[in-house]
């Protein structure tokens, strides 16, 4: 351990040489040009949760699934059944009839039917529905009974039906399938939300990683232009004084074009990443679109990750129980099974024959005045029930119930299926990443021992050059060399940044990053 702390305390010095040129190049560079609008990663974040498509869309299939519920439970809700009708029959009278009805050749009633009833469906799975009817009518027959003049008779009823399913859709578990299958699909909806959104945040965060090491490159690349400039002004007058072969100044005029084209070059990468943005920001580019950069710096890399893959096997693990707790796609799958679970049940249901137990009990009145037809002393001596049992089987073989049973088995089956292979995809997503990260940490390492030794040699044959033991064409490339390979190490910096992404987004908690 104490040897761990010198060799990263003789690190730090040349760590804040490299933070000091790139902060003098950022100086310089917004110096040059106009100041950019800044976005901050968790402005970015934020941004595309609210205006993402994908993001969006998804949350409004969310909200789509949800009524789903609210149909689920319609079937549960009291039904009113309304009905009134005004008409004229007539018919002739059969030979029979004609004795019963006083010798007429027609049979005609005039009048108005009228009925209201409530129905509700019980957890159980029986239907109960009360009505009552009121019919005020006069015949060709009964207006010779002498009533009073203009009175019609009026026949009542009110009653109770109860049917319960003994077999097919009855008991709580069918009844309330539909439900239940509502609810998991709200549950599958906000779990594929959930993956769609970290997602499409992964991919902008490692984007936004991206455009912060291109706008480095564009600082590198100013950086060698000066480099280039300062070395071109020294080469001139070392060859006015004829201290310098000519060949050499072609040289740093030749470095110095091939720094202006990559600058060009890097201007044109920072746009691209830029743009990149903007596209899953759903914001256009055009003469009026404000330029930006990234304001959030490249995350420092923990050097304790390094290591080799059997050091990094207890962290796998771990991360890979977090991501079977924790990852929407696997969570959603398991939301799927429940739900095809659910769907057998019912199809088996469905393929038992049809037995239900029909009661019905109620009364009828008779009289001139619809009140006292309904009035309980005339309606007391004439009541009617039943009770029963229907039922309803198919002749032959149940072709369709056995079909939908088959069908839902074998989706059932293939959900368990699809779960298997997702955990052998996160296990290996798991491992990938952890390993990933481990390299980056590991390049990183190597790459900013290169960057403090190209700075030492850099420094070293500056000083050669200054006695006149060393070429310009060395310090050109020295020069060259340094800021190539401190760029170096901040490409393994975003490698690093962009492994850790690609971990938390394996494992499913990158969102916890800017939870709300």
């Amino acid at each position: 351990m104490g040897q761990l702390c010198d060799s990263w305390r003789q690190r730090a010095l040349p760590v804040f040489l490299l933070t000091a040129t790139a902060c003098a190049s950022a100086w310089a560079q917004s110096a040059a040009a106009p100041a950019a609008a800044t976005l901050s990663l968790r402005e970015l974040v934020s941004q595309l949760r609210e205006v993402n498509k994908d993001i969006r869309s998804k949350r409004a299939e969310k909200d789509i699934a949800a009524t789903g519920i609210d149909r689920a439970a319609a079937a549960f809700s009291p039904m009113a059944t309304l009905s009134a009708t005004d008409g004229r029959n007539r018919q002739p009278n059969t030979y029979e009839e004609k004795l019963t009805r006083d010798q007429t050749s027609f049979y005609l009633r005039d009048g108005q039917d009228y009925s209201v009833g409530v129905s509700q469906l019980l957890p159980t799975g029986a239907k109960i529905e009360a009505k009552s009817t009121l019919s005020r009518f006069i015949t060709n027959i009964n207006e010779k009974d002498g009533r009073p003049p203009g009175a019609l008779d009026n026949r009542t009823f009110w009653g109770v039906t109860l049917t319960q399913p003994l077999a097919k859709d009855g008991g709580f578990e069918v009844t309330r399938a539909r439900t239940v299958v509502a609810q998991l699909d709200v549950a599958v909806a906000n779990h594929a939300q959930a993956e769609t959104e970290s997602s499409v945040v992964a991919e902008a965060v490692m984007a936004y990683y991206e455009l912060v090491l291109a706008q480095h490159r564009v600082q590198a690349a100013q950086e060698k232009i000066r480099t280039g400039q300062r070395l071109l002004s020294e080469a001139r007058a070392l060859v006015r004084q004829g201290r310098l072969p000519e060949s050499d100044l072609l040289e740093v005029e030749n470095s110095l074009s091939r720094f202006q084209a990559g600058l060009a070059e890097a201007v044109q990468g920072q746009r691209e990443r830029q743009n990149r943005l903007r596209t899953l920001l759903m914001s256009g580019q055009g003469p009026e679109a404000k330029s930006w950069q990234a304001a959030d710096a490249l995350p420092e890399v923990d050097a304790g990750k390094a290591g080799s893959a059997a050091a990094a096997q207890t962290p796998a693990e771990q991360a890979l129980r977090l991501a079977l707790e924790s990852r929407p796609d696997y969570l959603m799958q398991k939301k799927v099974i429940e739900r095809e679970g659910v769907q057998l049940v019912y199809a088996q249901n469905q393929a038992l024959p049809r037995i239900d137990l029909v009661a019905s009990y109620g009364r009828n009145g008779l009289a001139y005045s619809a009140t006292n037809a309904f009035r309980w002393g005339t309606m007391s001596e004439y009541p009617t029930w039943s009770i029963g049992v229907q039922v309803q089987v198919p002749l032959g073989e149940n072709k369709m119930g056995r079909a939908d049973i088959a069908a839902a088995t074998m989706r059932r089956e293939n959900a368990l299926l699809t779960l298997k292979a997702l955990e052998v995809q996160i296990a290996n997503d798991i491992d990938t990443s952890v390993n990933l990260l481990g390299s980056a940490v590991e390049r990183w390492s190597h790459w900013y021992d290169v960057a403090r030794r190209e700075q030492q040699q850099l420094e070293v044959e500056r000083k050669r050059f200054a006695s006149g033991r060393s070429e310009m064409r060395e310090i050109l490339m020295r020069e060259e060399r340094s800021i190539n390979s401190r760029l170096m190490v901040l490409e393994q910096q975003t490698a690093y940044a962009k492994a850790q992404v690609v971990l938390e987004s394996a494992q499913g908690i990158l969102l916890r990053r800017w939870a709300s």
